[in-house]
């Protein structure tokens, strides 16, 4: 193997390579800490036509390697294996905005640039890119594009596979597969960026994108709500679809016992309400009107109090009272993180089966761990639990991870069971590759290893992640 990186640091600028422990150290761990990983070699190209030049020396001596963005997507999709030779590549030198059509609402930009750039480039244009993520501020477009990342306004504008109207994949082979277009009919067969949208870097490399654009909203306006139990947040949300369902760009849940963690962990967020409430969701309206805003929310609130769907209501009157709601929301993963170990899902499942699932899923757990605490949040909108178990009586990682199997399986099991998905927005990584065999059909894990032998004969792109 130090003979093939040898070939690979003689044929590049050495200005996009490093090979030191401390240099390479910061790429080997996931975010969540439950993977760590090695590699004998990062690299860091600055053009599509270096990256280009790094598959084809790859391909050529059969040198594994893995894709990075900003590292965020929390399933390990982008730490190289521990016991196998693979190089690193970042992307995270590719971080230019390359154009800008106001007029056809698009923006074509490297793969390196992160969420946060982006977002605030548009605004400051007058316009909008709606994919929103926590990690916002070191995720990057690339990496958003691998995992098909969902987020806060997927109920509005789509995951981000509804977002792109074209890329540029650099292939296994070092062939650059140009799909650049800024247009939305494009009807010539097979439509090739797609397969690449959620791939994890299994098929190839994003270089580029052009992204869908949309007008920046005039005004938005937020709440957040009390409610008693999930039927009645399902019922608040047919309430509002049914009279806003255009405008309704964000519908989150919370709990009392998410908030509980915000409070015990981060003393400088504000809790909303005083009252102990079982349910809490924070919904957003956006208008493309100069409207008051201010009264089409009270005349939602009203309604909603009036029909009995909420319990209580808090309509932040500034900007600090807004960010202030949605860290109960946004901060909360990390919240639960600091109150010790639990098992994580990322569920999606039918609206109209999120109650009785909940209940089944509480049920059997507490057959497994009696003293569980179970964390529901997410976007239920669009049907994705964010589903995490935790005791507050046990605080060790590896005692807790003695009841994962058992617990995943219960969850798992009837996730299928309503015909959901396990994976709903964090990608499969190689947490989730056991899962995708046991609850896919044959022909649909035949069909998806064919595209990978197909693109990647040789096995060099991210090796052991989603179709290992």
């Amino acid at each position: 193997m130090k003979d093939k990186l040898n070939i690979l640091k003689d044929s590049l600028n050495k200005n996009i390579w490093y090979e030191k422990n401390y240099q390479i150290e910061p790429y080997l761990l996931e975010e969540r800490g439950n993977y760590k990983g090695m590699s004998k070699l990062l690299l860091k190209p600055r053009s599509t036509k270096e990256v280009s030049k790094i598959l084809k020396i790859c391909s050529s001596n059969k040198i594994s390697l893995v894709p990075q963005g900003g590292r965020t997507g929390l399933s390990g999709g982008t730490i190289p294996n521990p016991k196998k030779d693979e190089i690193i590549i970042s992307m995270e030198k590719m971080d230019k905005i390359l154009s800008f059509d106001k007029d056809n609402f698009s923006i074509t930009t490297q793969s390196g640039c992160t969420l946060l750039n982006i977002r605030k480039y548009t605004q400051n244009n007058n316009i909008y890119f709606p994919l929103n993520l926590p990690s916002k501020d070191s995720c990057t477009i690339g990496g958003n594009i691998a995992t098909n990342a969902g987020g806060s306004n997927v109920l509005k504008y789509g995951m981000t596979r509804d977002l792109v109207l074209g890329l540029e994949i650099v292939l296994p082979d070092g062939r650059i597969l140009n799909t650049l277009k800024e247009i939305k009919k494009d009807n010539r067969g097979y439509d090739l960026k797609h397969l690449f949208i959620g791939s994890e870097g299994t098929l190839g490399i994003i270089t580029s994108a052009v992204l869908k654009l949309f007008p920046l909203p005039k005004k938005k306006g937020m709440a957040i709500v009390a409610v008693h139990n999930i039927k009645k947040a399902i019922d608040f949300l047919k309430f509002i679809n049914s009279n806003y369902k255009e405008q309704l760009s964000s519908f989150e849940l919370n709990s009392n016992l998410g908030l509980s963690f915000i409070k015990k962990h981060y003393n400088n967020i504000s809790i909303p309400f005083d009252n102990n409430y079982s349910w809490y969701i924070i919904f957003e309206l956006s208008f493309l009107q100069d409207i008051d805003v201010g009264k089409e929310m009270d005349r939602v609130l009203e309604k909603a109090l009036e029909k009995k769907y909420i319990m209580n209501a808090i309509k932040p009157q500034n900007i600090k009272q807004i960010n202030n709601i949605w860290k109960t929301r946004e901060w909360l993963s990390f919240a639960q993180k600091k109150d010790g170990p639990s098992i994580k899902h990322d569920i999606s499942i039918p609206i109209s089966k999120i109650p009785i699932f909940l209940e089944e899923a509480e049920k059997l757990i507490k057959k497994v761990l009696s003293n569980v605490r179970i964390l529901v949040f997410g976007h239920i909108a669009d049907g994705n639990i964010h589903y995490n178990i935790s005791s507050e009586y046990i605080k060790d990682k590896r005692s807790f991870k003695f009841y994962s199997k058992k617990i995943n399986t219960i969850v798992f099991d009837l996730v299928y069971k309503y015909k959901g998905s396990f994976s709903a927005e964090h990608g499969i990584g190689k947490m989730k590759i056991k899962e995708l065999k046991k609850y896919s059909s044959p022909e649909e894990l035949s069909v998806k290893m064919q595209i990978k032998k197909l693109f990647d004969p040789k096995g060099i792109m991210n090796p052991g992640k989603v179709v290992d």
